[in-house]
């Protein structure tokens, strides 16, 4: 054979045994893209491992991959699922033993699963996913791997990569989906559990108001046994006041939420409830409303706790007040009581004295008229001698004097004579609870002596007091009236602090069952505000700690609760007040004393 003829011989043996590789090479590549196409699942990579390893003449192969949900994944050849490794020991097997764009050689190494190493391996990238992707392994015993062979490996990796990468990301993308599908489903099962679970009415409604769907708890809370009693109905169906509900969809369509919204709602039997709705609009691209979600509240029970807690705290209020009323009262009480105990205890105390002094008084008076008789019979025996006697020590004028002396005493003891009696009448500690036959004109009198000290500074009074029929009244609280009104009348006058003096008047008239009793001052009036205020228990026009608020209340209660009276005020500012007083003659039956 010659030279030419061997050559040629042995080209065609190559060119035989390239066809038979490339053969080989083209029907892994169409296998590997068949396999890839029809199985999505992971057993595909199962079995594109075992082909390659009966491809490539190899004694094992491997692929290490992440799997479409982003787990760590491994396939042996000769084993009959994917192997599951953790991310770890995964990148620890990969990392030393693979080289992104060329092939690597490496070993001895023995991958998960083996019992025993291989010396010679090579290893190629696969796909990219992200920073990480997948990578044939390819292990021999013996014959290192070629040129030629690593050439092939990396030509059908490159043949099936697009197919590969496409089929991951298709896998990437249907695991995503398939777990928003998962998380979407939890959040509707647990948003359908709120919503069914919740204590609150939470409902939606289209753009005109009608109701589209409805909780448990709407049913209950409006009395009704189906949904379908409640959706396809406008919602103002079940509003109380139409109106209400018109202004909260106003408030919804310019804000896009009404919040705590105060509405009264209609249940199936009738009754009435009282709830909070907070309610928000959904908008299209448009801006347009498309659906309109609520939450709404009974608070139907709190309104009725919160009514009770403000009845009671009004009635603890008015308890609380009266028993300050009752406590300032009973001080005022005490301190007339204890004017009047002690008006008693000076007229006792002036009276004593009083009687000895009025005795020898007029026992002196006596003597005197005496000893002038005497004078009469001496003159008549010894005219001239006597007379000389008294010209001498001007007896005439002494006489003359001794008469108006004794004149001016006598007035004088007159007059202390009443104020006692005025103190005395004044208090009548003898009389207590009970009603009795009074005298009101001596009582404005008693009174008078007792404010004579306010009074007499700054106003003179004037008394216009007509014949009166005695009245059955407890004249001590009375008097305690009286002393009121002219007491605030003095200090009225008196906060004028003006030059003049002021003038009290005092006036009595006598009517066909009552008597009329007017007092009054030209003080400074009071406005008509607060005139309507004088009788309310602590008000007062005076300065902090110059007046309790409690004398004219007390004293219209003993007028009108106590005797069945009137006491009115009319008053001008800048001109004055008058203060009138009606007291019955007699007593109605129903003002009893034990009712008092």
């Amino acid at each position: 054979m010659s030279e030419g003829d061997r050559c040629r011989e042995i080209t065609e043996d190559d060119i035989e045994a390239e066809l038979e590789i490339r053969t080989r090479m083209l029907k892994l590549t169409a296998d590997l893209c068949s396999i890839y196409a029809k199985d999505i699942s992971e057993n595909a990579n199962v079995s594109a491992t075992n082909i390659i390893k009966r491809s490539f003449k190899a004694d094992a192969a491997a692929i290490f991959y992440v799997s479409g949900t982003m787990q760590y994944h491994y396939c042996l050849a000769g084993t009959d699922f994917p192997i599951a490794l953790t991310g770890e020991r995964w990148r620890a097997s990969v990392n030393d033993r693979a080289a992104d764009d060329e092939v690597f050689r490496f070993g001895p190494w023995a991958p998960p699963g083996m019992d025993s190493s291989l010396p010679l391996w090579i290893s190629y990238k696969l796909y990219t996913s992200n920073t990480e992707g997948g990578f044939i392994f390819l292990g021999r015993s013996k014959f290192d791997w070629s040129d030629e062979e690593q050439a092939d490996l990396v030509a059908v990796v490159k043949a099936i990569t697009p197919i590969i990468q496409v089929r991951f990301e298709r896998l990437r993308d249907e695991a995503i989906r398939i777990e928003a599908e998962k998380r979407l489903a939890k959040n509707e099962r647990r948003l359908r559990t709120f919503l069914e679970g919740s204590r609150d009415m939470i409902y939606t409604a289209n753009a005109q108001d009608v109701i589209t769907s409805v909780n448990a708890a709407g049913l209950t809370l409006l009395g009704y046994s189906s949904k379908s009693e409640l959706v396809g109905k406008p919602f103002s169906t079940f509003v109380v006041d139409a109106v209400d509900r018109s202004l909260q969809r106003k408030k919804v369509r310019e804000t896009g939420y009404a919040a705590d919204y105060e509405i009264s709602l209609k249940r199936a039997d009738g009754s009435r409830i009282f709830c909070l709705e907070t309610a928000y609009a959904i908008r299209n691209a448009a801006g347009n409303i498309v659906e309109l979600q609520g939450i709404v509240k009974d608070i139907t029970e709190r309104i009725a706790s919160e009514s009770a807690m403000w009845k009671m705290n009004i009635e603890l209020a008015d308890a609380n007040m009266e028993l300050k009323k009752t406590h300032a009262v009973m001080v005022q009480h005490e301190k007339m009581a204890s004017i009047g105990q002690l008006a008693a205890g000076v007229a006792h105390e002036i009276n004593n004295p009083l009687g000895f002094l009025k005795s020898n008084h007029e026992m002196l008076e006596s003597y005197i008229r005496t000893l002038g008789a005497l004078y009469a019979e001496i003159r008549a025996l010894v005219p001239d001698k006597l007379d000389e006697i008294a010209n001498r020590y001007d007896l005439a004028y002494i006489q003359s004097e001794i008469d108006a002396i004794f004149s001016e005493s006598d007035e004088g003891y007159a007059r202390i004579m009443r104020i006692v009696e005025n103190l005395k009448n004044f208090s009548r500690s003898d009389q207590g609870l009970k009603f009795e036959r009074y005298d009101v004109n001596a009582g404005i009198e008693s009174t008078l002596v007792v404010a004579r000290n306010e009074i007499k500074y700054v106003a003179d009074v004037q008394l216009k007091l007509g014949p009166l029929p005695r009245i059955m009244a407890r004249g001590n609280e009375i008097n305690q009236v009286f002393l009121n009104i002219l007491v605030n009348a003095a200090q009225a006058i008196a906060s004028q602090k003006r030059e003049t003096r002021g003038v009290i008047a005092i006036s009595t008239v006598a009517r066909a069952d009552s008597v009329l009793i007017t007092i009054k001052d030209n003080g400074p009036g009071i406005l008509p505000a607060i005139v309507n205020k004088v009788f309310d228990p602590f008000f007062t026009t005076k300065e902090p700690g110059k007046g309790t608020g409690l004398g004219l209340s007390i004293s219209y209660d003993i007028i009108t609760t106590k005797h069945g009276g009137v006491l009115s005020i009319d008053s001008t500012p800048g001109e004055g007040s008058v203060f009138s007083i009606v007291l019955p003659i007699e007593r109605e039956p129903d003002h009893s004393p034990e009712m008092d």
